[in-house]
């Protein structure tokens, strides 16, 4: 049976209830206004369901998904609902997909009492209750049960939870996949307590003298970057503050003591995510893409599986949207792979005060309201931040006159680097780039070229671009030194995101595309170009190469012109690959030959 021992140890999904076929878990609610398990001991029969479905003690291991998600920022054409979402109204237009298709929508609802709640409902009218985030932990007591049920129907359902909640459905339902259940989580910073939420409303509703009715964390009207909370009330006045001025949203990102204790080492973080789809706000889109961000609001839509891509393309004529990489998603939003770090050791004082004292007197001992003495702070954080990246630069150059004369041609004289990025490219003096014309590079993020692994190596990196040759670099690329690049007439090499070891060559003919999250080995050959012609009618001396996403390459392969490699593939040392490779699996020998299949593999 559930045994806890520590709180950390439980994240209140509240699945154990659910499953339990006795109905001998009941859930108790401690001073931080958090609920965890209590056993009746005299109707369980220990049957071991609640432990087998926790998602803190299982994970859901037969729920399979990309190994790296296909990343857009998205917004939706509806205005009225882009407004009146959190981020870009993503969420919505996949909820309304899904009606057309008779499904059930699951996601959280205020409650009368301004807590919130999970619900799952085939009725479109309660999309508006279902939209914009709630930033509270939500009670999903019956609904693991309720969709277990629908899905058995024939059902279809479209589930959006905390990345927690949606591997305790998978549990619940037995750690398998339906074809009629999509579901969606999103970027979780930590869920809050409900006790302290609504401890702030009795604060406002004594304040305005009327009951709250509609409840809208981040409201738009000073933009989506300047974020506010609003809250109506029964007498027509309004409570309108941004984050900066507002009490909660000072106490949830400042104080660091609302948050449930497992959310302070989340065991849900990194990917692949068990969603078929993940949401958040695309934060720091305006420096990557200024065209995304009108400040109404972008989301960062993380696509998991082939079915939540499928359910995404159907929504394509109804958004804007554009592909991006992981390393664009992460830098606007740490908490991807991050748990969120406490920032203060009076977690205790703050719940006991919280019983004794109003929000407000509460709120201003424990987390006052920003000084212009603390924004200076923050600011002199930013500058030094700026001064570390200057210093790895210097660094990399060191004293070396030839290094900077070339990082300051190509980075700021030289028409053919095309680039909106600040020095995007950074190589060693012992870099050689021959550009012949009509030739450019585009880099869309950052190239690295020549890097050492050895400080005092003198290996020599070559780049020769041919007449009407390109290279596109759609996010940050590393050349390791030694490594040569040759881009015949006429040819294109696509690179979008990750590295080459030393020694490796990439001789380009045609086109060769090398997906994100590549990680290709020394002395590899990658060569769509065959140098000689040989005299036959059906001969062609190049032929296209592409690499999928997530593909290990090991040390001394060589894959040919004509192959394409799938997502999350690997190539073994020293194999030669002459034929396609599906996704998935592990190759290797001369020739290359499928060795197995269904792998999965991390960095």
């Amino acid at each position: 049976m559930i045994d806890i021992k520590d709180n950390k140890d439980c994240c209140g999904c509240n699945a154990c209830g659910d499953i339990c076929p006795k109905d001998a878990i009941t859930f108790k609610t401690d001073i931080e206004g958090f609920w965890y398990p209590e056993i009746n001991h005299d109707l369980c029969v220990d049957c071991g369901l609640c432990e087998k479905i926790c998602p803190i003690l299982n994970y859901a291991d037969n729920i399979k998904r990309y190994n790296a998600p296909r990343v857009f920022a998205a917004y939706t054409k509806d205005e009225k609902i882009r407004i009146d979402s959190t981020s870009g109204g993503i969420h919505s237009m996949l909820a309304l997909a899904m009606y057309k298709q008779n499904a059930y929508i699951g996601g959280a609802v205020y409650n009368d009492d301004h807590t919130v709640s999970q619900i799952v409902d085939p009725n479109p009218e309660r999309l508006s209750e279902i939209r914009s985030s709630k930033y509270l932990q939500s009670n999903a007591t019956g609904v693991y049960k309720e969709i277990k049920r629908l899905l058995k129907d024939g059902q279809k359902v479209f589930f959006c939870g905390c990345p927690c909640q949606i591997h305790a459905l998978y549990n619940v339902i037995g750690n398998k996949e339906y074809d009629n259940l999509i579901t969606c989580d999103f970027i979780c910073r930590g869920v809050n307590s409900p006790k302290v939420f609504t401890k702030y409303i009795d604060m406002l509703e004594r304040k305005f003298r009327a009951e709250a009715t509609e409840i809208k964390f981040k409201a738009k009207r000073w933009g989506w970057h300047n974020f506010s909370m609003r809250v109506n009330f029964s007498n027509g006045k309004e409570y309108y503050k941004d984050r900066w001025h507002d009490m909660f949203f000072i106490g949830y990102l400042q104080s660091g003591n609302f948050a449930r204790p497992s959310c302070y080492s989340c065991k849900f973080k990194g990917f692949p995510q068990k969603a078929d789809i993940t949401l958040a706000d695309f934060w720091g889109i305006e420096k990557i893409d200024p065209a995304m961000d009108q400040d109404k609001g972008t989301s960062l839509v993380m696509v998991n599986s082939n079915k939540g891509l499928a359910l995404f393309d159907l929504i394509k004529d109804n958004i804007v949207s554009k592909e991006y990489s992981m390393d664009d998603a992460k830098a606007g939003n740490p908490a991807i792979d991050s748990s969120l770090i406490p920032v203060s050791d009076n977690r205790r004082d703050f719940f006991e005060a919280l019983d004794k004292y109003p929000f407000e007197q509460v709120a201003k001992n424990f987390f006052p309201i920003p000084t212009y003495r603390r924004r200076i702070k923050s600011k002199i954080k930013q500058i030094l931040r700026y001064v570390k990246q200057m210093m790895r630069i210097i660094r990399h150059n060191g004293l070396s006159l030839s290094a900077w004369r070339k990082n300051l041609y190509y980075n700021f004289l030289c028409r053919k680097i095309c680039s909106n990025v600040l020095m995007p490219i950074r190589l060693s003096k012992y870099v050689l780039i021959q550009m012949d014309k009509n030739t450019n590079i585009e880099i869309r993020k950052k190239l690295i070229l020549g890097k050492n692994q050895v400080k005092a190596s003198k290996m020599e990196t070559r780049i020769w671009l041919e007449e009407d040759s390109d290279i596109t670099i759609h996010d940050t690329f590393t050349v390791y030194a030694g490594s040569y690049i040759r881009i015949t007439k006429g040819s294109h090499l696509i690179l979008h995101g990750g590295f080459i070891n030393e020694n490796v060559q990439i001789i380009c003919g045609s086109t060769i595309e090398i997906g994100r999250e590549c990680t290709i080995g020394r002395d590899v050959v990658i060569r769509s170009y065959d140098g000689h012609t040989i005299l036959d009618k059906d001969y062609q001396i190049s032929e296209p190469i592409k690499i999928g996403n997530h593909v290990w390459i090991g040390q001394g392969a060589t894959i040919l012109k004509g192959v394409t490699v799938g997502d999350g593939a690997i190539i073994a040392a020293g194999a030669i690959v002459t034929k396609d490779v599906p996704a998935d699996t592990i190759v290797g020998g001369a020739p290359a030959k499928i060795i197995k299949r269904n792998i999965y593999w991390q960095i």
